[in-house]
């Protein structure tokens, strides 16, 4: 392995010059088992033990009430720590890094459980900023409104449904309704994302805005792109905009049924693969630029991704990544995959400490971080064809999440996801391109769609199978018990294997 020069971003071997393939070694720098580790390794185990103590206590913040008055003051602090380990002066930080940390997120949890006031229940009107795409259930459609910076969710129905199914998120309306606190069960949920209220509306405009320059550039992206693949059939065109852009709006029940079985729902959910392919496709015009404008179309690429993927939990965690390799690449100074993990969740959790709750953050946190810390051991153990080693990886660091919240985790995704993924990979990257072109040159369109056809058919049907034959319950448990047998067995044969001592 050729070693890496110190002025050389993340991810560039030394055998290219300063600057050379920059943009290409953001993306593959932001693929954690890229990164080495060696004696980035010791700062690495503390920003990541700062992470989780900041973490733990935004959680135990919601029952901490009275301190959330110092919120504006822990924003302050929370993002001047944040700048200061990014820049590596840790040698004298020691436990009152963990202190300062702690405090932020107390502070923080507690401002996002007790820091707003209820809700009363009064009629209001009023220009309204759409703030989730509209979503067809059966003959209701679900959207989330914000007025006067407070979302409500609503639930509407015939001749109001209809209007409001055509907008899309960032748009404006105007609309009547009585508004009130949310309550029953998905109540925290709500609050959990940041949605305060229901509306119960008697009134949509037709007239509507596009909202601001940032929203309509990727909702013309997004339509232009649907437009592209126009001519696949209605499940497969679903499944291809879950896999490029994780709109899985469209898809059947069924379908989601047998993602969810197979251990691949995942590939509808946008992570950092999608924004690594992102930034190798775009990587011939990123390497013709310097290193500051590169770095200026860098971000505004991830910006842009962000609206079109919809801010989702985990497209916040790819897109902060990114950005944070892509600095790093500027400075001309590595940083390891894990410690790139660790300052991202401390970055969000300072400016949303709500997504402490996210199940989708933790999620996504949890596969990244298997990925980084799990990967390089289990490919001595098990080796690295079919991707069985990141496999694992991923599947380990989500385990307590997915056990949690959806009681088991199918063993069965060990076959599906090398299956599955290669070919899911390269939807993702050519995907989005190519249905853009499609959506802008009509007569290409036909094309794309029939293109797409075949590996995206390929990916439903994985599911599909692996779906069939997905073991349940005790027999699933076995199945993993199998797993770590097979893992302990090769552990052990690796132990006994003489080591050669170069003579």
């Amino acid at each position: 392995m050729a070693r890496r020069v110190a002025n050389s971003p993340p991810g560039i071997t030394g055998h290219g010059r300063r600057g050379e393939g920059t943009d290409a070694g953001i993306a593959q720098s932001y693929d954690p088992s890229t990164y080495s580790t060696g004696h980035l390794a010791s700062p690495s185990i503390m920003i990541t033990l700062v992470a989780a103590v900041m973490w733990l206590m935004t959680i135990l913040g919601e029952h901490a009430s009275g301190v959330e008055q110092f919120r504006r003051l822990a924003l302050v602090v929370g993002l001047a720590t944040v700048a200061v380990i990014f820049s590596g002066r840790l040698a004298r930080a020691g436990i009152g890094l963990f202190v300062i940390c702690a405090i932020v997120g107390l502070v923080g949890g507690s401002s996002a459980w007790n820091g707003v006031d209820d809700l009363a229940t009064v009629p209001c009107s009023g220009d309204a900023i759409i703030r989730t795409d509209p979503t067809q259930m059966g003959n209701a459609v679900i959207s989330v409104i914000e007025i006067e910076n407070i979302r409500y969710r609503t639930i509407t129905h015939g001749r109001l449904a209809r209007r409001l199914n055509e907008r899309m998120a960032g748009e404006h309306v105007f609309v009547v309704g009585d508004c009130g606190p949310s309550v029953g069960r998905y109540q925290r949920f709500d609050h959990v994302n940041h949605i305060r209220g229901r509306i119960v509306l008697s009134e949509v405009s037709e007239k509507f805005s596009d909202g601001s320059l940032y929203m309509r550039a990727a909702n013309r992206t997004r339509r232009t792109m649907i437009h592209g693949v126009r001519h696949m059939p209605d499940q497969l065109r679903a499944l291809f905009t879950g896999l490029v852009i994780g709109d899985d709006r469209e898809q059947s029940r069924e379908m989601v049924n047998e993602f969810r079985a197979s251990g691949l729902s995942h590939l509808c959910a946008v992570s950092g693969q999608n924004v690594a392919y992102l930034l190798a496709v775009m990587s011939p015009l990123l390497g013709r630029l310097r290193r500051v404008p590169r770095w200026c179309v860098t971000l505004f690429l991830l910006l842009w991704f962000v609206a079109l993927a919809r801010g989702e939990p985990s497209v916040l965690r790819a897109a902060f990544m990114a950005g944070i390799v892509a600095t790093n690449s500027l400075r001309g100074k590595p940083m390891n995959a894990r410690s790139v993990i660790a300052l991202t969740v401390m970055l969000l959790l300072v400016i949303d400490p709500m997504l402490a709750w996210s199940i989708g953050f933790a999620l996504s946190v949890g596969a990244t971080s298997g990925l980084a810390w799990l990967s390089h051991p289990l490919q001595k153990i098990v080796g690295s064809r079919g991707g069985m080693d990141s496999t694992i990886a991923a599947l380990i660091g989500t385990m307590p999440v997915s056990f949690a919240i959806f009681g088991q985790v199918p063993v069965v995704s060990l076959i599906a996801n090398p299956l599955a993924l290669a070919v899911a990979g390269g939807v993702m990257m050519i995907g989005l391109p190519l249905a853009i072109l499609g959506g802008i040159w009509s007569p290409l369109a036909v094309v794309v769609s029939w293109l797409m056809v075949v590996p995206v058919a390929w990916v439903a049907g994985v599911a599909a199978v692996c779906s069939q034959f997905s073991p349940k319950g005790w027999w699933n448990l076995c199945g993993w018990l199998l797993v770590v047998w097979f893992i302990v067995k090769r552990m052990r044969n690796s132990a006994k294997r003489p080591t050669s001592v170069a003579g």
